[in-house]
């Protein structure tokens, strides 16, 4: 076998160990992704209006924390 037919099976193979997820994930600025931040967005907000009332809300806090992991997955 030689260099190139090596280099190759390398890439191929590399590409295959790729899990589909890593594939089909959102791209930044894609529908999918723009849906995720303007949820974040809102779930951010109102936690934040929730600290401007003078409260800690743990389910706010919860939500923007589900939020945000959805977004930093994409």
């Amino acid at each position: 076998m030689d260099l190139t037919t090596r280099r190759h099976w390398f890439v191929f193979l590399g590409a295959m160990a790729l899990p589909t997820v890593v594939l089909a994930q959102p791209r930044l600025g894609d529908d999918e992704w723009m849906k995720r931040f303007r949820d974040f967005v809102k779930s951010f907000n109102a936690f934040v209006n929730a600290l401007n009332d003078g409260s800690f809300d743990l389910l706010r806090w919860q939500r923007m924390r589900t939020d945000w992991k959805r977004l930093d997955a994409g």
